[in-house]
């Protein structure tokens, strides 16, 4: 089932990309296409957590890598979604569980994904995946990797993790029957380096006014391209959409904007209003917390090492103020008025620091809305509540 979706999409993709050539289709067509060399029986799965796990190993080996969140999130935009978390409700798992973690598990007994050799996930962002990806690996009778990362940034943590990533690149070999190949390691890491690149030229294309881009496709892009890190795809998205934000500036194109708004952690996935609701008053999302720069250029004679202290650095590791440290330039360089804190029940680790974010940002003059929001189950989608909560925080933007 999850493949047909996928089969429709690149299809719908490929007619849109050669009709405008835009960004946005050549993303869904990448990532439909990715999706699909999964069901090819003659390659190795490899399951992941693309946004926090290092790809540039999986990228190492002739291996195709499947993240069963950003799937399930996918299917949560569509039909499959609801279908996929009741097979899983109905097997006990409670409805307080991630709508994705629900999803994927549900996928799973239904079949709709494909076979993984081997899994792999972090011990950071939530203990939800670390939990659904020992479940899938035992269903799948394979074997389940995790790297723990911790909170400090030193010497022996920076020894710790990237020790932990060599044992995992050996481990993925094992499993898959492949030995690592060191030379495709350094050229992903070297096209990652690039990516860092123009992704700090997309940066500064976004502090414009108006905004050339933004909204729920900058930070669903932020989030689901990473599974591209490591390969020339995501240079070229990133390449694709700078081009597009300079050609909009040139042209004194983009929405007329009232206030800028700086969002915080994740978006739903379903059918909702919430940035129609936005753009009807005028606000936009130049930016959000997923797409920052935390990391340097990694020296690919020691990947390992840099990759371990990209880890380390994540804002989602250890204390909570790498989340409001840099607030202060950002709401200078991108003209911010205030913010939103997408606040998903069982993103435990992301809405935990509430109060945290609200002093930060009220140090500085600025407001923080709480939208309490499902990140994939449309079913406890509220419509006349959220946006009469948006109403009202437009009306004190405009106060």
């Amino acid at each position: 089932m999850f493949e047909t979706f996928l089969r429709a999409m690149e299809q719908k993709s490929a007619t849109r990309l050669e009709k405008t050539g835009s960004a946005s289709a050549l993303w869904f067509n990448e990532w439909a296409k990715l999706g699909l060399r999964a069901y090819d029986p003659g390659n190795k799965v490899v399951f992941t957590s693309a946004y926090s796990f290092p790809m540039e190993i999986v990228e190492a080996f002739d291996a195709v890598p499947f993240d069963f969140e950003l799937a399930a999130g996918t299917m949560t935009a569509g039909p499959l979604g609801v279908p996929a978390m009741s097979e899983a409700e109905d097997r006990g798992y409670s409805m307080d569980t991630c709508s994705f973690h629900r999803a994927a598990l549900g996928a799973s007994y239904l079949d709709y994904f494909p076979k993984p050799d081997a899994l792999i996930t972090t011990s950071y962002y939530c203990d939800g995946k670390v939990k659904t990806n020992e479940i899938l690996a035992a269903a799948s009778g394979v074997g389940s990797l995790l790297l723990h990362v911790p909170a400090a940034v030193t010497a022996e943590s920076v020894a710790y993790v990237s020790k932990q990533l060599r044992e995992i690149t050996r481990a993925v070999g094992e499993a898959i029957g492949q030995k690592p190949d060191h030379d495709r390691l350094k050229a992903a890491v070297r096209s990652s380096n690039r990516a860092r690149k123009s992704q700090l030229r997309m940066l500064e294309l976004l502090k414009h006014c108006p905004a050339p881009w933004g909204g729920s496709q900058l930070v669903g892009f932020s989030i689901n391209s990473q599974l591209f890190t490591g390969n020339e795809i995501r240079e070229r998205l990133h390449d694709a959409f700078a081009s597009e934000m300079e050609r909009k500036i040139e042209e004194g194109g983009g929405r007329p904007e009232r206030h800028r708004l700086y969002w915080f952690a994740w978006i739903p996935t379903y059918r909702s209003e919430v940035f129609e609701i936005l753009e009807q008053r005028q606000i936009s999302v130049p930016l959000c917390e997923t797409f920052r720069l935390c990391w340097d250029e990694i020296d690919e004679d020691n990947p390992f090492e840099g990759l371990a202290l990209r880890c380390l650095n994540n804002p989602f590791v250890g204390p909570g103020r790498r989340r409001t440290d840099c607030l202060e330039s950002i709401v200078e360089d991108y003209g911010i008025d205030g913010a939103i804190l997408f606040a998903t029940p069982a993103c435990r680790q992301s809405i935990s620091g509430y109060v945290l974010l609200k002093e930060a940002l009220g140090k500085l003059g600025l407001p923080l809305l709480v939208l309490d929001m499902d990140i994939g189950d449309s079913r406890s989608y509220m419509r006349g509540q959220i946006r009469t909560r948006l109403e009202a925080f437009a009306e004190l933007l405009d106060g």
